[in-house]
């Protein structure tokens, strides 16, 4: 049970202050445990910290998952995967820049990356192709790279500070609007696959 409580400890200071922020100290206060309890079940904070990114890029990997449900439409499950990622996100902004950065700080990114172009980016690629009907494999990629970069660009400049929790919303860098991940989405897709849209 303690060991539980301190990987939950972990997780919600990385949520809460970025993964920088967090010190054994600030861990075993959240825990109410101690620092030698700590140690005693992990060894470090490296091996504390690299169980907790092992679970949190664990919850990433799973919006992949949307992907093998067959009986929705493509669009509806393209739609989906965006959604669920971008939510992970919202709640841990600052793991997209180590992801991003193949962080040697976490094994577990490192996994990540791997996972991603073995069977992540494969799964998103094909689901692009049903939407789309665009088969040439550069062109799919390039849409791919220019999808993430719209939809997930303001989480690379957001503190986990000051991120507007109560609305579930984003701030603006360029133009301070506050906007719910789901409106931005929305806005997304209606510009970028509105000859493939359905009613959703």
């Amino acid at each position: 049970m303690t060991k539980e409580k301190i990987l939950d400890a972990t997780l919600h200071l990385i949520k809460s202050e970025g993964i920088d922020s967090v010190t054994i100290r600030k861990i075993a206060s959240e825990a109410g445990t101690n620092v030698a309890l700590i140690n005693y079940y992990f060894g470090s904070k490296e091996k504390l910290m690299h169980e907790a990114m092992k679970m949190i890029l664990e919850t990433f990997r799973s919006a992949f998952e949307i992907f093998d449900v067959v009986g929705y439409p493509p669009i509806v499950r393209l739609k989906q995967f965006i959604l669920t990622y971008a939510s992970f996100l919202k709640d841990y902004p600052d793991l997209l820049k180590r992801i991003l950065g193949h962080d040697p700080l976490f094994e577990s990114v490192a996994e990540y990356v791997h996972f991603m172009k073995q069977q992540g980016f494969e799964k998103l690629s094909e689901v692009m192709t049903e939407v789309t009907g665009v088969t040439d494999r550069k062109t799919v990629l390039l849409m791919t790279q220019h999808m993430f970069a719209a939809i997930m660009s303001p989480f690379t400049k957001v503190n986990p500070v000051t991120k507007c929790q109560p609305n579930n919303c984003m701030q603006s860098s360029l133009l301070d609007i506050p906007i719910s991940i789901e409106e931005s989405i929305d806005l997304f897709f209606e510009q970028y696959f509105h000859k493939y849209l359905v009613k959703i």
